[in-house]
């Protein structure tokens, strides 16, 4: 269970209460459908593309985004290569010591890099938890060599802050879409055919690579372009304090609750000495049409109970927002202005926060974790 499978049940304890205490979620997301409003958004080029289209695109681009934000490992993607049994733990803590992010740790730290996350002035260590047994064999040295120039063409291509060209853009998607597939197998343990085919099969990089269909990567490709023209990119940028083009725009991936809440991107101006001082709290989504308002109030609930799950202000959320990627759009709010918002008033926002910090440590409990309160 996580906060969003929670939230998606409309039964659970969680979803009825955000259901009753949230009076003004229809009227507050009634701004996302505003943000659109005149956009045109990236479409696929299928007039009906398979179920599991819509899935793929926006795992693929939700790594897009985080490498645009941060080169850190691509976190659930190697935990995925490791339950499937194509990586042992220490080799996948070897791999994720590689990325920039994490490749001037201690020794001890980078010997479980893949459990040390950032946050805004420290780092958490989520300790080890991975099986030390033996890979498939070949597939260590397969995925090695697709992550070891993955890293490369992103550095040479497309670092943090950048966009590349359509070509650099396309040759990104191809990649982006293997590692959404894996970390598809740890977030709900199946693994998709095609790529058990090439994997288990003796494959190369180049049959990983053209997993993807060329409509697929052209659509990636299409909404990374769309960031720049209607000025999401911009609108990153300067959240993530303007840096010079290469330097991070702030954290992908935040770990908010291990193993119950992880969100998708954490911007703001990065200091070497004190880390980040205020963050904005981004959730990516890469829906059609916005105009739902039960669907996008669950997005907003989902994104103000994240930063109210910051406890000890381990990410310093101040704000938070959706980056809406086949419009090249953000909105943003506020934390306390959102939930007044969908509170319909801000005389009960502490109460409401409160109250729902003790239902969360109740529904953490019943799972065997529990909420970092500093």
């Amino acid at each position: 269970m996580s906060l969003t499978s929670e939230l998606a049940d409309p039964r659970g304890k969680l979803a009825r209460w955000c259901a009753r205490v949230f009076t003004g979620t229809a009227a507050t997301a009634r701004r996302v459908e505003e943000a659109t409003n005149g956009v045109r958004p990236v479409r696929p080029a299928l007039a009906r593309p398979p179920r599991e289209h819509w899935a793929e695109i926006g795992g693929a681009f939700g790594q897009r985004i985080a490498d645009l934000v941060q080169p850190a490992p691509p976190y659930y993607a190697l935990l995925g290569i490791v339950r499937a049994q194509w990586g042992s733990g220490p080799w996948a803590h070897a791999q994720a010591a590689q990325y920039p992010t994490h490749d001037e740790l201690p020794p001890e730290y980078r010997a479980r890099a893949l459990g040390i996350r950032p946050a805004a002035a420290t780092w958490l260590d989520l300790g080890d938890g991975l099986p030390d047994g033996a890979a498939l064999p070949g597939a260590e040295a397969l995925w090695g060599e697709l992550l070891g120039r993955a890293r490369r063409y992103q550095a040479q291509h497309a670092p943090p802050g950048v966009l590349g060209g359509p070509g650099a853009e396309a040759g990104l998607a191809r990649t982006n879409w293997v590692l959404s597939a894996c970390e598809d197998i740890y977030r709900s343990g199946r693994i998709d055919p095609r790529l058990a085919r090439v994997v288990d099969g003796g494959g190369t990089i180049a049959d990983l690579r053209a997993l993807p269909s060329a409509a697929q990567v052209t659509e990636l490709a299409e909404l990374a372009k769309r960031l720049h023209d209607n000025g999401a990119l911009w609108e990153l940028r300067r959240l993530g304090g303007a840096p010079p083009e290469g330097y991070p725009l702030g954290i992908a991936g935040p770990t908010i609750v291990p193993g119950w809440a992880d969100g998708d991107l954490l911007l703001g101006k990065l200091d070497p000495e004190q880390g980040m001082s205020v963050g904005t709290l981004l959730d990516v989504k890469t829906v059609l049409t916005v105009g739902d308002p039960d669907r996008a109030g669950r997005w907003l609930w989902q994104i103000l109970l994240y930063a109210w799950l910051d406890v000890a202000d381990l990410y310093r959320i101040r704000e938070v927002g959706l980056l809406l990627g086949r419009h090249g759009k953000l909105v943003c709010w506020p934390v306390d202005e959102l939930a007044a918002e969908l509170l319909g008033g801000d005389g009960l926002v502490d109460h409401r926060r409160d109250e729902f910090r003790d239902m969360a440590r109740g529904l953490l409990d019943s799972v065997g974790l529990s909420l970092a309160d500093g």
